[in-house]
């Protein structure tokens, strides 16, 4: 559908559209914050936790960087009467909720390993060609407001994944988070795939081959490199904000000495986050589709800044919800204004699933990274002197949100796709 044909679209519109993002957002939300910190724990031990679940949770993501794309790659080409993007939501989020309910099963590192990269495939089978679905269905000019309601959902997810895993981890059965899980994901596709209404594609664009497209997509960033530069600033970004949710947890026990219910103390920290991101993400979104999306993007990466300055002096909990305050403001600001402006300087407008799938490059590449270098940091500061490793990783955060507020300087004010 052609920018000129798209018609203004309702509040109860974006709200459908998001839905998905919701379930999505809650399943990875448990799984990351809560459930495989505590299983890696119990199965490894104490003495190396950081590193093996960062090895874990960023070789994942290095899966779904590759597959994302692909798959959006695939979908813009899917001639089904059903749409270009539903049927691949629909059976993906199928196959994952088989593999969540195998996860509860697993006994060994490497067996969870193994079950989390299949996880990886499936899920993001789904979600690489769900990421079409704004450049396919919104108008240019409400871009922002709709990107505000997918970081809306996708931070309602993140509070309802955290609170649902902390509560069974408390119960000590965090085991049963898996089955909510997969029927949350079931659920959301299935409701997607009835309520949001494509167009199908009547006509499949020419393929010269693999290597023909991977040189001509090559060439469009290299000569309408501004989508390059959002990348990599969104990079920077999402390793600031994800290395602190990496280790919230163990922060929480080790350095706040809050072992006892600290999976309630995570989901207070997350709910703040949430509270205050929602507060922000869909003004935000509304105030991006009138301005310069870059400022907004540059006060985001600088509250995100502040926000780690302030995590390295947290002592107590009313700190650390001080500090999550801020990253929310961060979050709410820059997911609406950041992910429009991704759509507005795609080089080819006809390929929105695979340039917004790239854009899991920047978001699982950055937590793949934070992942990894924050396990890493924690385990090999803590190890030169106690708790160490926490002001570690909060300095690197803060270097992180600096370098995404350069980067975006960058990217050009205006594209039109001409």
């Amino acid at each position: 559908m052609s920018q000129e044909t798209k018609k203004r679209v309702s509040i109860p519109f974006l709200s459908r559209i998001s839905l998905f993002w919701l379930g999505l957002s809650t399943v990875w939300a448990g799984l990351n914050i809560v459930y495989l910190p505590d299983r890696v724990e119990t199965l490894v031990g104490s003495a190396n936790k950081g590193t093996f679940l960062g090895l874990l949770v960023s070789t994942g993501l290095v899966v779904a960087i590759v597959v994302q794309p692909l798959m959006g790659a695939v979908s813009d080409r899917t001639t089904a009467r059903w749409g270009r993007r539903k049927p691949y939501m629909l059976l993906g989020s199928l196959v994952s909720a088989l593999f969540l309910l195998l996860m509860a099963a697993v006994s060994t590192y490497a067996l969870l390993f193994a079950v989390v990269i299949l996880l990886q495939i499936s899920a993001n089978s789904a979600h690489g060609p769900y990421q079409g679905i704004i450049p396919d269905l919104v108008p240019q000019n409400q871009r922002g407001r709709a990107s505000g309601f997918f970081g809306l959902a996708n931070q309602i997810g993140i509070l309802l994944g955290a609170l649902v895993a902390g509560q069974f981890l408390d119960r000590g059965q965090p085991g049963n988070y898996l089955f909510v899980a997969a029927g949350v994901l079931v659920f959301v596709a299935v409701v997607s795939a009835l309520t949001i209404r494509e167009e199908p594609l009547t006509e499949k664009p020419e393929f010269a081959g693999v290597l023909s497209e991977f040189r001509k997509r090559l060439a469009e960033l290299r000569t309408r490199p501004g989508f390059a530069w959002i990348l990599l600033s969104r990079l920077f970004f999402f390793m600031g904000l994800l290395a602190a949710d990496q280790i919230l947890l163990f922060f929480v026990e080790e350095r706040l000495g809050l072992e006892e219910n600290s999976g309630l103390y995570v989901t207070m920290a997350l709910a703040v986050l949430i509270v205050v991101a929602g507060a922000f993400t869909v003004p935000a979104g509304w105030i991006s589709d009138r301005m310069d999306r870059r400022r907004l993007i540059f006060t985001a990466c600088g509250v995100g800044v502040l926000a780690s300055l302030t995590l390295l002096f947290a002592t107590n909990i009313p700190m650390l919800l001080i500090s999550f305050a801020l990253l929310g403001a961060a979050v709410g600001i820059f997911v609406c204004s950041d992910w429009a402006l991704a759509i507005d300087l795609m080089p080819d407008p006809k390929a929105p699933g695979l340039y917004m799938g790239l854009t899991n490059l920047a978001t699982g590449g950055g937590d793949a990274l934070a992942s990894l270098s924050a396990g890493v940091v924690l385990d090999t500061f803590n190890r030169m002197q106690p708790l160490l490793g926490y002001t570690a990783v909060f300095t690197m955060m803060a270097g992180f949100f600096a370098l995404s507020a350069a980067i975006i300087l960058r990217v050009p004010k205006v594209y039109t796709g001409e």
